[in-house]
């Protein structure tokens, strides 16, 4: 985990210049050295090692299950380079037709905004949208 945020960073920066004036060091040197230091820094925390996290969530295939207007459904949420990049439904009893635009726009939602964030629930299709997006959260909280 990484532990070094902007404004630590910042304030680390300030530190430095306030001593380098004090004690008559050139302050360009020693600038240049904490911002390189910072960024490798920065740099490591930004990736992990193999099939780890590297973007917000971990890579991987997760399935959750969750309940509809009709019964369950199960789905499956594809994780690649830290990604949502597919979600996939395994299994659903829900009415034909209706229940149709919510897993068309819901799971299209998801995928552009990584996340539920800011997904509305379909018209129409009320239990079977709150239903997916139970599913897809479960299936992220795992990722």
């Amino acid at each position: 985990m990484c532990l070094l945020t902007k404004s630590k960073m910042l304030y680390c920066i300030g530190i430095l210049k306030h001593a380098a004036r004090r004690e008559g060091r050139t302050m360009k040197k020693i600038l240049l050295i904490t911002v390189l230091g910072a960024m490798l820094v920065m740099v490591g925390c930004g990736a992990e090692a193999d099939g780890e996290k590297v973007g917000e969530f971990a890579d991987g295939s997760y399935d959750a299950t969750a309940s509809g207007h009709e019964g369950d459904i199960t789905l499956e949420v594809l994780i690649e380079d830290g990604e949502i990049a597919d979600i996939e439904i395994l299994e659903e009893q829900e009415t034909e037709g209706i229940a149709d635009p919510a897993f068309e726009s819901i799971l299209e939602e998801v995928i552009e905004n990584q996340g539920t964030e800011d997904v509305d629930t379909i018209s129409g299709a009320t239990a079977t949208s709150e239903a997916l997006l139970e599913a897809i959260e479960t299936a992220l909280d795992e990722a």
